[in-house]
């Protein structure tokens, strides 16, 4: 359950960034420099996002979102002075990312407290699987798949979905309600988010399976993230 709250607040956040630092053993990359005094976190030891393996670990610092990212900024700045990234802003992040030798690095930080709170990642696109973006959970027929996720944590395994429907959030909800009572789920919680107007959540129940819900508005529509966790 603590996997499945993780992913589903990922990709809520951060649909279709590569987040990882330590990398899983197929993934042959440097793992992406910290600044010092940084608490770390792991979040899930070997997932796959769109096919590509990676990780997804958590960091915490003192140092306030801006001063976080400038450590990147200058680590990822040839000496000629050149930079050898990019920067870009994510719904409440801020977002850098880089290449190198065949190896994806992104860093997404935000305010938490006086500080950050932060993803740090880094994939192998080159290793991506043309399987990946394959449905085999209910969704609004006008749905279509964003980005998909594997994970295996403690002997759970988790597929995560982000999808966008032309629905609005309640009609996604409502048609939510209905199709997972004909397939035999049970909701076990459904709300919406605090401070987050139009997000809605909800939680459901199937034999030793759990679902996890999050739809949100977007422009002209809403996005779908489903999180299914299994033994």
């Amino acid at each position: 359950m603590r996997l499945m709250r993780a992913l589903m607040l990922t990709l809520v956040l951060v649909p279709l960034s590569a987040l990882a630092l330590q990398a899983p053993p197929n993934v042959h990359c440097a793992s992406a420099p910290v600044p010092p005094g940084s608490s770390l976190s792991l979040v899930a030891s070997r997932i796959a996002i769109n096919g590509l393996p990676m990780a997804i670990v958590a960091a915490h610092s003192a140092l306030p979102p801006q001063a976080f990212l400038q450590f990147y900024a200058t680590a990822w700045t040839a000496p000629d002075g050149h930079p050898v990234y990019i920067r870009y802003p994510l719904g409440p992040w801020q977002v850098i990312a880089h290449a190198q030798g065949g190896c994806f690095y992104t860093v997404q930080a935000q305010a938490a407290g006086s500080g950050s709170g932060a993803l740090i990642g880094v994939s192998m696109p080159k290793r991506g699987s043309n399987n990946a973006m394959v449905l085999d959970v209910a969704a609004p027929g006008d749905a279509r798949v964003l980005t998909h996720m594997v994970s295996e944590d403690g002997g759970k395994r988790g597929n995560t979905w982000l999808l966008y429907t032309a629905n609005p959030t309640a009609a996604v909800m409502r048609f939510y309600a209905r199709a997972l009572k004909q397939q035999g789920w049970s909701r076990i919680m459904q709300r919406q988010s605090p401070g987050k107007p139009g997000v809605a959540t909800a939680m459901y129940q199937k034999g030793v399976s759990n679902m996890g819900l999050v739809v949100q508005p977007m422009r002209a529509g809403s996005s779908i993230t489903l999180t299914v966790e299994s033994h």
